[in-house]
């Protein structure tokens, strides 16, 4: 079996999307899965490039499945906050969920770096103490997120060492 997985295709141009039409309808592979993944959000409008390809895979009778990732919401947030932390009792993770949900308006990516960044600030900490989780939700209230996970790289890439910043540069200038 061959497995092709394409991300963020809402950015494919025209060209790339009828080749990858090509590898799909004219394969006689009958032990290929195909996977596409796009943000739906970008794709709204029946003139984008992506939504043309759907329309064309759909018109060939191949069967197709479509799997909808919705965003996180805080009740998904809350479950996951406190399967990680391991609270005794779900409630005691509801603030920082409802907190965190605000932030990242339940994107999944999002929830993770925010969640990181916290641990990475110091602003989620285990205390030995105690013997459990903490934070202050008047800090966490302060903090800001990013609107996108362009921005969320750009940042992280701040605090790499310079000479790789410097490098990634001088890679990007290579690239188009």
């Amino acid at each position: 079996p061959i497995i092709l997985f394409l991300d963020d295709l809402q950015w494919a141009d025209a060209a790339s999307l009828d080749l990858i039409n090509s590898i799909i309808v004219d394969s006689e592979e009958s032990s290929m899965l195909v996977i596409e993944s796009y943000r739906e959000n970008e794709v709204g409008h029946n003139d984008h490039p992506f939504s043309a390809h759907l329309r064309e895979l759909r018109m060939t009778g191949i069967p197709l499945g479509e799997i909808k990732i919705d965003n996180m919401t805080k009740i998904d947030i809350n479950k996951m906050l406190f399967a990680v932390i391991g609270m005794s009792d779900l409630s005691e993770t509801e603030l920082l969920a409802d907190i965190i949900y605000r932030k990242t308006g339940g994107n999944a990516l999002l929830v993770n770096q925010f969640v990181k960044y916290l641990w990475d600030d110091g602003l989620l900490w285990f205390s030995f103490r105690q013997k459990y989780w903490q934070w202050d939700n008047r800090t966490l209230e302060s903090k800001s997120i990013f609107n996108n996970a362009a921005e969320l790289i750009f940042q992280k890439m701040l605090f790499l060492p310079t000479d790789i910043q410097l490098m990634l540069k001088k890679m990007a200038c290579i690239g188009s």
